[in-house]
């Protein structure tokens, strides 16, 4: 009907430029055939990096990238041959992995990973946190910060050794490393190839022959927040390519923009958005930055299916151009995630997240936006001399700091905080107006409530009282991970 022919079973093994035809071998008929072009597409996307791990090759170690993987794994977990599944790999592939063999056949994982946390390119440490917590509710069995060393099968079960000596056993091994580009074909063709590995190519996608697109996951583009190289393994993109693609092999004009790289993946009951630059990104491309916490409902709190979202905006103190939004919700998070996609995408400010017009009904949405809220909370720590507190540096506040817990008896219950070697008062907010002279006027006194909103109401009475060096753990207490010592 669109008068495509597909050749199956040929693989391309040279792009001849000079005479515009490629050359590939038909693997049923084992002969060489060529094939002329006027344009050409490359869409070659990318494949599994293999750790360089002795024992990696050995069978039953699978990357989940081949459709014979697939369903060789699943006919053994329903034949209930596998009792235990390892992945090496906390990225995005690897949880959701992780979720699915755990909540859909409920073998026992382990999720290995050689960084400190899961989803170190995606979120910063707070975040991370909180999703390890979601992960190990689950029965997840995590190992952090330790790699694996060696790769031994042994019968029909391997043993693991990792880096810092210990060893555990599984029924299979799924690597989840991440991937890099296919770029063979057109680096041997002469194409320029970009810093990160991806081909070259111009808004139109057009690589350094004039005549030869590419698209997918095997391309390099513009980070549209700080304007370095990057590249980007995500359907959503490859679709748009796709498009624009095909507009420009036929005399279109059609443009692809730079990337802020929104993502998002659901993990058993939590959802994670992630757009623009990481705290770790900004670290080491020089940036100075602030960064605002806060957690909110996802709607009205009265709905049952509402849920809390933890969210933080990382930004430009001098201008206040927004880097960066991550997020984890335990309900809907893609519409933020979207609006602040697109605030960066167009170098939005602040301001511009106070601008923002959205539909408010109480089933679906609150009255103002999360990320209004994290605009007022940047401006109410501004104007009001209150510092925020990242959950991070709320581990580690020196031992004279005062801790300021607001909240109710039940949620004190619910999620305890360990003060450790620090003072910690616990005052209803309600009740705090009359019960300031409980509180030493000397020194730090950091406030902290549930949500965040009491903590602020309570950080106001204290400096109004006079108090001069006041705190507020941004987030509250359900932006630290279970069990954190204040």
């Amino acid at each position: 009907m669109k008068n495509v022919e597909v050749f199956t079973g040929r693989e391309v093994v040279k792009i001849d430029r000079d005479a515009r035809l490629i050359r590939c071998h038909d693997s049923e008929r084992n002969r060489e055939e060529t094939y002329p072009f006027d344009r050409l597409v490359i869409s070659t996307g990318s494949s599994p990096i293999i750790p360089a791990i002795p024992g990696v090759n050995a069978p039953g170690v699978l990357t989940f990238t081949k459709a014979d993987d697939a369903i060789a794994l699943r006919t053994d977990l329903e034949a209930n041959r596998i009792s235990k599944i390892t992945i090496i790999g906390a990225g995005f592939v690897g949880l959701e992995l992780c979720e699915a063999f755990r909540a859909m056949w409920g073998v026992d994982v382990d999720l290995v990973e050689l960084q400190n946390r899961v989803l170190s390119g995606l979120v910063d440490t707070e975040l991370s946190e909180i999703i390890e917590d979601e992960i190990r509710s689950h029965g997840v069995n995590i190992r952090l910060g330790c790699g694996c060393h060696e790769i031994v099968r042994e019968g029909e079960r391997f043993c693991i050794f990792d880096h810092a000596g210990g060893m555990f056993e599984s029924d299979r091994i799924i690597i989840a490393a991440g991937v890099r580009p296919n770029v063979e074909l057109a680096r041997e063709a002469g194409l320029e190839i970009g810093v990160t590995g991806g081909i070259k190519v111009n808004s139109h996608l057009r690589t350094s022959d004039p005549d030869i697109y590419a698209a997918g996951d095997c391309v390099e583009l513009p980070d549209a927040v700080d304007g370095r190289a990057g590249s980007w393994t995500l359907g959503s993109l490859a679709s748009r390519m796709g498009r624009v693609v095909g507009d420009n092999i036929c005399n279109g004009d059609s443009r692809f923009g730079p990337v802020v790289g929104t993502t998002v993946l659901k993990i058993f009951d939590i959802t994670i958005g992630s757009a623009g630059l990481t705290r770790t990104d900004c670290k080491d491309w020089g940036y100075e930055i602030n960064e605002c916490w806060g957690t909110f409902h996802d709607r009205l709190h009265y709905f049952p299916e509402a849920g809390p979202t933890r969210a933080k905006i990382i930004y430009d103190p001098t201008d206040g151009r927004i880097l960066g939004f991550q997020a984890v919700s335990h309900g809907n998070i893609v519409h933020t995630l979207n609006i602040a996609s697109q605030i960066m995408r167009n170098s939005g400010t602040l301001d511009d997240l106070n601008d923002i017009e959205h539909a408010y009904s109480p089933p679906f949405a609150q009255q103002f936006e999360t990320l209004h809220y994290l605009a007022f909370i940047a401006e109410n720590s501004r104007v009001a001399g209150v510092k925020l507190i990242s959950p991070a540096e709320f581990t580690s506040l020196p031992d004279e700091t005062l801790i300021l817990d607001v909240r109710t008896k039940a949620e004190i219950e619910g999620r305890p905080l360990n003060g450790g070697t620090r003072r910690v008062i616990e005052i209803p907010v309600e009740e705090l107006r009359a019960r300031l002279n409980e509180i030493p006027s000397a020194g730090k006194v950091v406030t902290v409530c549930q949500m965040g909103g009491r903590g602020w109401d309570a950080a106001l009475m204290l400096r109004r009282a006079g108090f001069t060096d006041v705190g507020i753990l941004a987030g509250g207490a359900l932006f630290l991970p279970t069990g954190t010592a204040a």
